[in-house]
């Protein structure tokens, strides 16, 4: 999953500190109802440790009344392929189901190596949801997810 929307940078802000705007946390918000409507069975967030994945990780957990905690990882923010290749595959197995909220370009592309399907540039709150037969999530390559949907706020509205 792509962050919700965000505000624009302020002069002297970091980038990492850009907090999501109002109609950021109501996309939030409105990809947690959707998972909780459509019965995904979400074991654990991972997110960028940015402020605005943060916050997204945060509305989403709060809806889905999760109970493990929220997983941040700096190497999310800014991660590249390989960074992302690299956290999944080193997930504790006993997660079957997880969400990762990251950063575009990177998460689209990396969405689109796991499937080799066409996403183009996935909107803020923008959900790709992916099949794996797998037992360990070591085994995680490129190509060898199931693409099953891709779905953002403006078509669940």
């Amino acid at each position: 999953m792509r962050h919700a929307q965000s505000a624009d940078k302020q002069h002297g802000q970091l980038d990492k500190d850009r907090q999501l705007t109002a109609t950021g946390m109501r996309e939030a918000a409105t990809i947690g109802h959707f998972l909780k409507k459509n019965n995904y069975d979400v074991d654990l967030i991972v997110s960028s440790a940015a402020q605005r994945a943060e916050s997204t990780a945060k509305v989403i957990h709060g809806i889905l009344n999760l109970h493990s905690e929220i997983a941040i990882n700096d190497e999310l923010y800014e991660a590249s392929v390989r960074n992302l290749l690299q956290v999944i595959t080193s997930l504790d197995d006993d997660f079957k189901n997880i969400l990762i909220i990251g950063h575009n370009p990177y998460i689209t592309y990396f969405a689109e190596h796991l499937t080799k399907a066409e996403i183009g540039n996935m909107e803020t709150a923008g959900l790709v949801s992916i099949r794996f037969e797998i037992s360990k999530w070591e085994e995680i390559t490129e190509d060898i997810g199931s693409f099953e949907n891709y779905v953002h706020p403006s078509i669940i509205e």
